[in-house]
């Protein structure tokens, strides 16, 4: 990064803030009990940390991606990803949280439904929660291009 240049300057808003508070930690909780609900069998308190406005975002170049605005939108897109595949294993190897977000570290290991291809790579889902509640979940793909092309059958 040229520093001479003003335009590539860097905010580093969480420079004297730690992230890690009480706020950071029930959203945490929140996140991780969720989780241990949707192993339990109890899919539905999944939905329950979600707020009716949130915003859920995928990889524009899935069948399901783009930009899913209020619960059921999520819900929908999140049924229409579930369908794309006929497998779907998640190891999920770390919830992290600072201030307002939540940071889900998981390998998922695929086979999609109609091309019945199998990947396996790392994703990262961000979880922006206000007042207890998810308004925004994005999907962070290791390699969006590479679960396109196994989904279309060209992987």
């Amino acid at each position: 990064m040229d520093t001479a240049d003003p335009n590539q300057a860097m905010v580093l808003d969480f420079r004297n803030d730690p992230g890690f508070d009480a706020t950071a930690e029930a959203n945490r909780a929140l996140l991780v009990g969720a989780l241990e609900q949707i192993e339990a069998g109890n899919f539905d308190a999944f939905w329950d940390i979600y707020d009716p406005e949130v915003t859920f975002y995928e990889a524009s170049c899935l069948p399901y991606g783009g930009e899913h605005r209020g619960l059921e939108a999520t819900r929908q897109a999140y049924a229409q990803l579930s369908a794309t595949f006929s497998e779907m294993k998640a190891v999920m190897e770390a919830v992290l949280a600072s201030r307002d977000l939540c940071v889900l570290y998981q390998t998922i290991t695929f086979r999609t439904a109609e091309a019945g291809i199998r990947a396996s790579f790392p994703v990262c889902e961000v979880f922006r929660f206000r007042a207890g509640k998810v308004i925004e979940w994005r999907a962070c793909y290791f390699d969006a291009c590479l679960m396109a092309k196994a989904i279309d059958g060209t992987a």
